[in-house]
């Protein structure tokens, strides 16, 4: 399936949106670092890292082939 410009835009505006909410999820967890918690605040960085690729590639995917696997495993579920 072949994706418009629109499609990109869209996606690209959606992958730098959750990346924002998740850079200000990861300035919190730096500031629970600063306050003592070193262990709680890195693991919660990486996690949100994680979280902010997993999203990257997961929506650019779902550009290229015009799916959404998530979608698919709840619409399996309710038939």
């Amino acid at each position: 399936m072949a994706f418009t410009p629109k499609d990109a835009v869209a996606a690209a505006r959606d992958i730098a949106t959750h990346a924002v909410q998740k850079a200000s999820d990861i300035v919190e967890d730096a500031s629970h670092i600063i306050k003592g918690d070193v262990a709680g605040g890195t693991s919660a960085i990486v996690q949100d890292s994680l979280d902010i690729a997993t999203h990257a590639v997961d929506r650019t995917k779902e550009l290229f082939t015009g799916t959404d696997e998530d979608t698919e495993d709840v619409d399996d579920e309710v038939d």
